[in-house]
């Protein structure tokens, strides 16, 4: 079972293993997993693949999340094999190119304000806020953003972290 399979209690269990009521939960969605896959066995008995969400059948590895690296003027320094399957994009059409050309509503929208990471779009991030990604063929899907800053041999870039959503979720 993925680990982008379940919402996110499960990325908060992992990392507070003491709380009791997120294992509850978390049991309750791994035996709903579990339901639907026995209930589509069931009544399609050739079936027997699990349902993955949109967002696992971009993943390439177990811990290859769609992820851009970013300067801090927002161009784009390289990304994962995730994110180039998910765009339809490959890394050498993307590198040096904005983050706002995958990204349309976030054109203009300064990644840094004063040494920081914009604390609004910081905010809007942490909070779920849906933004719409746009692919190779200008095709766009809802998707919930992460900003991590990082800061490697005294350079500092940004790493953005892509997860597709139905947008359904509140």
């Amino acid at each position: 079972m993925s680990p982008y399979s379940l919402n996110r209690n499960i990325a908060v269990n992992s990392i507070f293993p003491e709380a009791p009521i997120l294992k509850a939960i978390v049991k309750e969605q791994e035996m709903d997993l579990q339901r639907e896959g026995n209930s589509s066995r069931e009544s399609n008995p050739s079936s027997y693949a699990p349902k993955l969400r949109w967002a696992d059948e971009c993943l390439t590895e177990r811990h290859d999340p769609p992820a851009l690296s970013l300067d801090e003027r927002g161009m784009i320094q390289d990304c994962s094999k995730s994110f180039e399957k998910l765009f339809g994009f490959q890394r050498r059409d993307l590198v040096w190119q904005h983050f706002s050309r995958l990204l349309p509503q976030l054109t203009g929208v300064d990644l840094i304000q004063a040494g920081r990471l914009n604390p609004l779009l910081n905010y809007l991030c942490h909070c779920g806020h849906h933004y719409q990604a746009q692919n190779r063929q200008g095709d766009t899907f809802p998707c919930n953003l992460n900003f991590v800053r990082v800061e490697f041999g005294g350079k500092r870039s940004l790493r953005l972290i892509v997860n597709p959503s139905s947008g359904l979720e509140s």
